[in-house]
């Protein structure tokens, strides 16, 4: 390694840094004497030892370990400083130490050194002189903090004091009006015993006056109401048979609307039914008369005419069906007419009768309009309408040949 590089290695930064760390004031009071004594001491023996070394003969490498070493130990110091754990100050002097043996491999020469202990034993007096003084400030320190706490403390005892005489004061006071309050309350209780023993019986009094009071009018008014209530029941059973009379005729009119509301039903479904049947027979009589006109036409078909008087014919089934279901409604209107109006004129009727008159007509009545069915379709009927289908059905079988042969 050449003087230049070995000049301007970062070594020598490292013990100047280090140095400067170990003269600060706070390092000097945190730090005890025996071991800020081994940091200062080593710390001059390794820059002792690089002025003597041949920068020839020493590798770079050698350097840079050297410069590791010291630079860990200054974080450990600086962080011993900063969190007054111990455990730094051990890693710093191992750090140390580990630079002790690295400085020792350096070559120096061979003749008397230039090592002065006589200044060595003066820095130490130095070092202790300063650690002293500095234990003296912070005596100092601590006395003033102790007297500050004693005057706090003898004002802290005054106040104590102060508030106990006040707490006796204020006790007797406490015990002063309990004894008053106690006499008071003792005549307030007997006095408001007696006044309320007094108005005890002037109540009690005037609850039995007002007692008697109060049956009297009771028992008056109790005579009103049984007078009352007699003439109100004999006017209720008077408008209870009104009642029933007027139930009576209220249900004869019920009865008898849905009398006439089924007649008239039954006269819309007639109406209908005779219209469908009068459609029928003109539909019907109009092919007959064309029927009849074409027979004197030069080109007349005698097919068409047959087709012609069988549609006719056809016809005649739906007119039929259509003119016995209107005249079948038609006697169910007149039935239901009949029967409403019976009905209406029968209550006036037997009004003025006994009850007993008046139950027994009413059974013979239920006999008579209930439970009784009328057929209006009869056998022969329905035998002449299956008559005139198969008649029907026989025509139109015998005339498709014909139609066919054509």
């Amino acid at each position: 390694m050449n003087s230049e590089n070995f000049e301007k290695h970062v070594l020598f930064d490292r013990i100047s840094q280090l140095s400067e760390t170990l003269q600060e004031e706070k390092t000097e009071s945190k730090i005890d004497l025996e071991k800020l004594s081994f940091f200062r001491t080593a710390v001059s023996y390794i820059e002792d030892r690089i002025n003597i070394t041949f920068p020839d003969l020493v590798q770079k490498s050698e350097m840079d370990e050297l410069s590791a070493e010291l630079n860990a130990a200054v974080s450990q110091i600086n962080s011993y400083i900063g969190n007054n754990n111990i455990g730094h100050l051990t890693n710093a002097t191992n750090n140390f130490n580990s630079a002790l043996n690295k400085i020792r491999n350096f070559p120096i020469p061979l003749s008397k050194s230039s090592f002065n202990f006589s200044r060595k034993i003066a820095n130490f007096e130095k070092i202790v002189k300063n650690k002293y003084n500095a234990l003296e400030k912070e005596k100092d320190d601590l006395g003033k903090e102790i007297f500050k706490f004693k005057e706090e403390l003898d004002k802290k005892n005054t106040n104590i004091e102060e508030l106990t005489e006040q707490l006796k004061i204020k006790q007797n006071q406490i015990e002063n009006l309990n004894s008053t309050f106690q006499t008071d309350f003792n005549n307030i209780k007997s006095q408001q015993n007696q006044e309320f023993k007094s108005s005890k019986e002037t109540i009690r009094s005037e609850f039995n006056s007002i007692k008697t009071n109060f049956e009297k009018e009771i028992e008056g008014i109790k005579n009103t109401i049984d007078s009352d209530t007699s003439s109100l029941v004999q006017d209720l059973e008077t408008k209870l048979d009104e009642a029933k009379r007027l139930v009576n005729v209220i249900g004869n009119v019920g009865v008898t609307g849905n009398y006439q509301n089924i007649a008239n039903e039954h006269k819309v479904t007639a109406n209908i039914w005779r219209v469908l049947a009068i459609i029928f027979m003109a539909i019907l009589s109009g092919l007959l008369v064309y029927t009849i006109w074409d027979v004197s036409s030069e080109n007349y078909d005698w097919i068409k005419s047959v087709i012609r008087i069988v549609a006719a014919a056809a016809l005649s089934y739906p007119a039929t069906y259509a003119a016995k279901e209107s005249s079948k409604h038609r006697k169910l209107e007149t039935l239901n007419r009949k029967l409403e109006l019976e009905l209406a004129s029968l209550t006036p009727f037997i009004e003025m009768l006994p009850e007993e008159e008046k139950r027994d007509i009413k059974i013979k009545l239920v006999e008579k309009y209930f439970g009784n069915h009328i057929e209006f379709e009869k056998n022969g009927d329905i035998g002449k309408e299956e008559l005139s289908i198969g008649g029907f059905e026989k025509v139109i079988k015998s005339l498709i040949p014909i139609v066919k042969n054509s």
